[in-house]
């Protein structure tokens, strides 16, 4: 049996207090860093101080780390982005298109070239229920969870997490 909750194979792209530096840095401990990329939206500051990714600003770009982590950090920054104090319950998984700042330093948008990972998205942004139906609604931290238990007989890569996760997720990129 193997335990795809312990590989490394989950993209997650971080852009405040998570970068290496940072002040909750900690909580990527153990992730494997895969380099500085960007993403498309414009980087904004909320009334709080955190901060968040305008997506619908297309011609602006917002700077930040890919790491790779096991199911567990997930978890921890999921706490850490939705349930604590430090930003109470602000956030939401969801998935944006990356390039890696080396192989496309032009900033070019070209969804052909992306890497999608898995960010934390502020919550004021509308989350799409499909199919109009509450009772379907799933949490993706629980969604990828679940997949990473059913699939014990096959070790998981980074694409087989990114592929299902697309398949479940209304995307609008």
């Amino acid at each position: 049996m193997i335990n795809n909750q312990k590989f490394h194979i989950i993209r997650v792209f971080v852009f405040g207090t998570l970068l290496k530096g940072e002040r909750f840095d900690f909580y990527m401990g153990g992730s494997t860093f895969k380099g500085t990329y960007y993403s498309r939206g414009q980087l904004m500051m909320a009334e709080n101080g955190s901060v968040y990714i305008d997506t619908k600003d297309h011609t602006a770009f917002t700077m930040g780390e890919v790491h790779l982590v096991d199911f567990s950090c997930l978890q921890r920054i999921n706490h850490l982005e939705s349930h604590s104090g430090e930003f109470p319950k602000g956030y939401d998984l969801t998935l944006i298109p990356t390039w890696s700042l080396e192989k496309n330093p032009d900033h070019n948008f070209k969804l052909e070239n992306a890497e999608f990972c898995f960010y934390y998205r502020r919550r004021n942004e509308p989350i799409k229920i499909i199919g109009g139906d509450y009772k379907a609604f799933q949490d993706n931290v629980e969604v990828i969870g679940n997949f990473l238990k059913e699939e014990k007989n096959r070790e998981l890569t980074e694409e087989d997490i990114m592929n299902f996760m697309k398949n479940k997720m209304l995307l609008d990129f």
